[in-house]
C-alpha cells in the first residue's frame, strides 16, 4: 500500500484537530454568548487564533504536497470514485485556505494588527473596505456549512474503505 508522507499525514491531523476547535469556538461564540461579554470575546480571540494557525498549516500542506506528491490513487479503485476523491480532496484544500482568508479579511478593515491569544499578535491586511469585510464576514458564515458537510462525506468515506479493507484504506493514518 501506498501511503502519504508522515509530514503530509501530520498536517493533516493537525488540520483535522485545528478545523474541530475552530467549528467548536466559532459555534459557541455565534450561538452561546452575548456580543460584547467577555465569554464571547475569548471564544473569538480563540477562534481568530485557531483560523489563523489554520491558515498557515494549509499553507504548508499545499507546499508539501508540491514537495512530496501524495501517492497515487490506488488502482483498483473505480474511476467514478477516483473522480469523488480527486474532487472532495481539492475542495477540501480550497476550503481550509478559503474559509480562515475570508475570517481574515472579515476583521481587518482598520488594518494594523490583531491581538491572537498568549498575547501574540498578527497583521492584518491592509485596504480591507467595511463593504468587503461584511461581504468576506457572511461569506465566511455560510460556506463554513458546506464546509462541514464535505467533511462529514469525507469521514464517511474514510469509514466506508476502512470497513470494506478498500486499497484507499489507512493511507493517511499517523503509523501503521
Amino acid at each position: 500500500m501506498q501511503r502519504y508522507s508522515a509530514l503530509a499525514a501530520f498536517f493533516h491531523w493537525l488540520s483535522a484537530i485545528l478545523v474541530l476547535a475552530l467549528l467548536y469556538t466559532g459555534y459557541m461564540f455565534h450561538q452561546f454568548y452575548e456580543k460584547g461579554t467577555p465569554e464571547r470575546a475569548e471564544q473569538f480571540l480563540w477562534h481568530k487564533s485557531l483560523g489563523i494557525l489554520l491558515l498557515l498549516v494549509a499553507l504548508l500542506r499545499v507546499a508539501t504536497r508540491f514537495m512530496a506528491p501524495p501517492p497515487a490513487l490506488p488502482a483498483g479503485l473505480p474511476a467514478p470514485e477516483k473522480l469523488l476523491a480527486r474532487t472532495s480532496h481539492t475542495l477540501l484544500y480550497f476550503f481550509i485556505l478559503f474559509i480562515p482568508l475570508t475570517g481574515l479579511i472579515k476583521i481587518s478593515p482598520d488594518g494594523g494588527m490583531t491581538d491572537l491569544v498568549f498575547g501574540v499578535q498578527f497583521p492584518l491586511i491592509p485596504g480591507v473596505s467595511e463593504g468587503l469585510s461584511d461581504i468576506s464576514g457572511t461569506i465566511h458564515e455560510y460556506i463554513v456549512w458546506l464546509f462541514a458537510v464535505l467533511l462529514v462525506v469525507h469521514v464517511l468515506a474514510a469509514l466506508y474503505h476502512h470497513g470494506r479493507r478498500t486499497a484507499a484504506a489507512g493511507r493517511m493514518w499517523p503509523a501503521r
